[in-house]
């Protein structure tokens, strides 16, 4: 029997670092957009579910044809609110009813179906309680520092002793490392109840690259994002409907 999963799409308001990023606009409809049109294409989901606490975004995710839309707790929905709160929530309230939960971060429009396709068969063959996005560092915590009083500097990895110090390495002698991303993760929904966690014991790692890579974090990533689409129209799933600015501000 097929695995059941939910697609859920999480777009809180209020992000520090990027201004309104959910819903900035790309190539003429806002960011949230691709994400349920990429879920909605992919047919890999039995439901698409934006949770937010923006009345604004929950219209958007509306008419762009998200399942259903769930108004998230203010308690739940702030800078230092972990996923594991909204996820808990939504759990408590019944709106999981499904084996399986994938997380679509509105901010990774490029991400493909391919991606996902990839990631949910990885996972559905195995044993682990998760899969999330990784992909390799390209700034290496072997070259990091801790700044102390007046300026002086420690590494921020410990040094063995007669060794090379990892910041006097090359970046290819270093221990090889992955940071997650925020592209895609699926995982059990029991982990949210037996682990009060998002990821759950046994987490597998996908590796992306290139466009699957990319995520908006910072307003640079957002100004290359629409380098890539200006150039590449073609990244971005196709949106039939109107631009949800017309006729809706």
């Amino acid at each position: 029997m097929k695995n059941k999963i939910t697609a859920l799409i999480p777009a809180r308001k209020g992000s520090i670092r990027v201004q309104n990023k959910n819903i900035r606009i790309l190539n003429g409809h806002p960011i949230i957009s691709y994400s349920i049109q990429t879920a909605i294409n992919s047919a890999l989901f039995d439901s698409i579910i934006v949770a937010s606490n923006s009345n604004e975004i929950c219209a958007i995710a509306k008419y762009y044809g998200a399942t259903q839309v769930i108004k998230r707790n203010d308690t739940d929905s702030l800078s230092t609110s972990t996923d594991i709160e909204w996820l808990r929530n939504l759990h408590l309230a019944g709106y999981l009813t499904t084996d399986l939960f994938a997380i679509l971060r509105p901010t990774s429009p490029l991400r493909s179906i391919r991606l996902m396709q990839d990631c949910i068969n990885n996972f559905l063959n195995s044993t682990a309680d998760s899969l999330r996005t990784i992909s390799k560092v390209k700034e290496h915590p072997g070259k990091m520092w801790r700044v102390k009083s007046e300026n002086a500097i420690l590494p921020y990895l410990p040094q063995p002793q007669g060794l090379p110090a990892s910041h006097a390495m090359q970046y290819q002698s270093l221990e090889e490392l992955y940071i997650q991303t925020s592209v895609f993760e699926v995982a059990k929904t029991s982990v949210i109840k037996e682990f009060d966690s998002r990821e759950g014991k046994n987490i597998l790692g996908f590796v992306t690259s290139g466009f699957d890579s990319h995520a908006v974090d910072v307003e640079e990533d957002f100004d290359y994002l629409t380098y890539l689409v200006n150039k590449n129209p073609e990244l971005l799933p196709v949106i039939t409907k109107l631009p949800w600015s017309m006729g809706h501000e």
